[in-house]
């Protein structure tokens, strides 16, 4: 009975010790899937965290770039992510001309490792900070001492590399020569030894050292007999030395081994060529394009860059045969006549392609650019009017045909005769709505990037004769643009209130809708009322900011300065794109509400952080009007506020009228001379170009610091009227009185223009 009893006590204790062991097991199991998560989660938290730094540098954003970098190095990291993140961090110093920081990182990187491949890539990055600002013999003399701080490293043989090929480029020849020789003979087995190679062979033969490039290259062929590219230079050293017949059986020889080699084949070819050996030659080409479905088109190519013209011309001809549908044949056949000399064949083969293409946009587009060398100028006129009339008879014949009918619409807009190409697209769409649709949208597009006002033409003819929803949106979008740039606001805001409310481009075209409202109509009240809802679609990114930067902006014009400062300090303290944007609004709460030194605070600030030559001017200028005119207790300057306010809000007469009862008011006051800028720029914006001219006379009289640049909306004035003599006048003044001037080189390219102008007109007057 005691000894099963003690069996039994035995197997408790057993079981107990089992129990133990199970559950410390588990405990430990558990642990180590709870440490294995957290080293998972730690792992994503660094990717994710290095990803962000990554982002900064690859959308400019350095300074922020360096923060994120520089924090990323104090925390544990493997070898390869230290050393690709100080890369990242030299190349973020070195984009923000900090040199000095750059060379560090970039040399740590070196010194560490320098057989490591991220230390060759430093040794670029080191030599590149020189290179980029051409100081080559600078960059030699850092890789000299690299060569001899680290010999027999992979990090010498790159900068063993860049010694040779940076007197290369500095024009020391002999030494370059040198030194690439140094270079394979200390690391024959670098990446870069082939590339040496060739910069070799090509500095020998420039200095007509053909037998030291021969014997180089054969020299290297003993590695390699079957190196391609040796054996064409080899083949090309021999032709330099006039052993045409070494050449020859040079590539026989590859060829017999090798045949497919297409490279060989085609030197091969064209040395036959040179020789004069023609039936040669177009056996080898010929074998070169056997049984491609294109090869007559690549044996044109090749006859002409020979200056075989019959034969690239009949191959082209038979190219189009096989594939009539493709426009690009013609327009390489038809560059053959036109190097002939035959303008008008060219032209006939131009014509045959928008013909068989048909309605295809894209292949119309790229044969009326070839098109456009022999079609445009005074020198074509003739050629024009022919073919004009040609494809009137052959439309007036045939007015349903689509091609005959889009090739006459384009006869007549590449001659700059919008309104009768509108109406042939008009008359023909009705057949073809689609086709005449993309026709009309390419055309408008084109005028659109070349900034021609006929644009806005074909965009409202588009919104007259489609029915597509696409077409439509796009359309209108595009010309609300063109309305804003040319300073049509009611226009633009007219055509973006028609945008259907869920399309795609919706957010796009209300943003629009209110920045137009907002500094076009100066309309703030309008601009709230159409971003407001925008807020409930949950916006993202950078519309999101967008929308809180037009918010910030109508609450600070309606004095809500308080509102304005909670919309706009959370994007000024963020380290988005827009935060300085952000905090030159914030300056400009400040500033009409006339707490002027808050104000230079803020636009101090946008100096220091901006990346924008417009933001950062914007703000020089507020502060130089702040600190300059603080005479009379900066009552003027207060005045000159809130005449700004009231016309960027849209109240232009109570703004006129401020600035007249200031200048009568404080008329020796050092802002009167501002005051009268803004009266003309008030003036201009209301089209009373009368009164402009005359407010900004009044800066050029007294000779103000103000005096070119107001004699330079003055002739901005007289070009828009078109009044081109007064416009001609005044920016000749402008560059006598003005030479040192900054704004001297727009003055002579709108000069220029005026010019051509007016040579024009008096050319075609009667």
């Amino acid at each position: 009975m005691q000894k099963i009893i003690f069996l039994g006590k035995r197997f408790s204790l057993g079981l107990s010790i089992g129990l133990v062991i199970i559950i410390t097991s588990s405990f430990n199991l558990v642990l180590a899937q709870r440490q294995s998560i957290n080293d998972q989660t730690e792992r994503i938290k660094t990717l994710n965290a290095i990803q962000d730094a990554n982002d900064h540098y690859y959308q400019k954003r350095y300074a922020e770039a360096i923060k994120a970098y520089q924090a990323l190095l104090k925390t544990t990291l493997s070898q390869t992510q230290k050393d690709s993140m100080r890369l990242m961090l030299g190349q973020s110093y070195s984009k923000l001309g900090e040199d000095a920081e750059a060379r560090k990182i970039l040399k740590e990187v070196i010194d560490e490792n320098p057989d490591g491949s991220y230390a060759s890539q430093a040794v670029h990055q080191l030599s590149n900070l020189y290179s980029q600002r051409y100081q080559y013999k600078e960059a030699i003399i850092m890789c000299k001492q690299i060569l001899k701080q680290h010999p027999d490293t992979a990090t010498a043989a790159v900068a063993a590399y860049l010694i040779a090929y940076y007197q290369y480029v500095e024009g020391e020849y002999e030494s370059a020569m040198k030194s690439y020789k140094d270079f394979l003979e200390n690391y024959p087995n670098s990446i870069y030894r082939s590339t040496a190679v060739s910069s070799l062979v090509r500095l020998y033969t420039q200095n007509k050292r053909l037998a030291d490039a021969e014997k180089l290259i054969k020299d290297r062929l003993k590695l390699n007999s079957t190196d391609t590219t040796l054996l064409e230079e080899l083949a090309n050293i021999y032709q330099q030395q006039g052993k045409s017949d070494k050449a020859l059986k040079l590539y026989q020889g590859v060829l017999e081994k090798n045949p497919a080699n297409v490279s060989i084949r085609r030197k091969l070819g064209s040395l036959y060529a040179e020789l004069g050996k023609k039936e040669q030659a177009v056996a080898e080409w010929k074998k070169l394009v056997e049984g491609d479905y294109n090869q007559h088109q690549q044996l044109g190519v090749i006859y002409l860059s020979h200056k075989m013209y019959p034969d690239a011309i009949e191959s082209f001809q038979q190219a189009i045969r096989v594939n009539p549908s493709y426009g690009y044949l013609y327009t390489q056949l038809a560059s053959v006549y036109n190097i002939q000399g035959d303008v008008e064949k060219a032209a006939s083969t131009y014509l045959d392609g928008l013909q068989t293409v048909g309605p295809s946009s894209s292949q119309r587009a790229a044969i009326w650019k070839s098109m456009l060398e022999i079609f445009q100028g005074d020198r074509q006129k003739p050629l024009r009017e022919k073919l004009i009339a040609q494809y009137e008879a052959v439309h007036k014949a045939a007015p349903r045909n689509l091609n005959n009918a889009l090739t006459l619409g384009e006869l007549y807009f590449y001659s700059g005769k919008h309104t009768e190409a509108l109406n042939i697209f008009t008359q023909i769409h009705k057949f073809y709505p689609t086709s005449v649709d993309s026709t009309i949208e390419m055309l408008a597009n084109d005028l659109n990037r070349n900034q021609h006002p006929a644009a806005i033409d074909y965009y409202k003819s588009l919104l007259q004769l489609s029915k597509n929803r696409r077409f439509l949106t796009n359309t209108r979008y595009k010309l609300a643009n063109l309305y804003q740039m040319q300073e049509q606001w009611d226009e633009a805001v007219a055509i973006l209130k028609e945008m259907d409310r869920n399309s795609p481009s919706s957010v796009e075209s209300k943003l629009l809708l209110a920045r137009t409202q907002l500094h076009g109509l100066h309309d703030p009240k309008a601009a709230h009322i159409t971003v407001q809802p925008l807020f409930s679609r949950n916006l993202v990114g950078q519309q999101l900011l967008e929308a809180q930067l037009i918010l910030g902006e109508c609450h600070l014009l309606l004095k809500r300065w308080t509102l304005a400062r909670e919309v706009l300090e959370p994007i000024a303290n963020s380290s988005s794109r827009s935060s300085t944007a952000a905090r030159k609004l914030l300056g400009d709460s400040y500033f009409f509400a006339t707490e002027f030194d808050n104000a230079v605070s803020e636009y101090n600030e946008v100096i220091r952080i901006s990346k924008s030559d417009k933001l950062t001017n914007d703000a020089l200028e507020r502060i130089v009007l702040i600190q300059d005119n603080s005479d009379f207790l900066s009552i003027p300057l207060t005045d000159y506020a809130n005449a700004l306010q009231y016309y960027l809000t849209g109240d232009t007469k109570v703004a006129i009228t401020q600035c007249e009862d200031t200048i009568t008011a404080h008329p020796k006051a050092m802002i009167v001379d501002d005051i009268w800028m803004l009266l003309g720029t008030i003036y201009r914006a209301q089209k009373s170009y009368g009164d402009a001219i005359h407010s900004y006379r009044q800066v050029v009289t007294v000779e103000s610091p103000f005096a070119a640049e107001a004699l330079t909306q003055i002739a901005e004035i007289y070009q828009s009227k078109k009044d081109y003599l007064n416009a001609a006048d005044t920016y000749t003044t402008l560059l006598q009185t003005f030479p040192d001037n900054s704004i001297i080189p727009h003055v002579r390219q709108q000069l220029d223009e005026i010019t051509k102008l007016i040579q024009s007109t008096e050319t075609h007057s009667p």
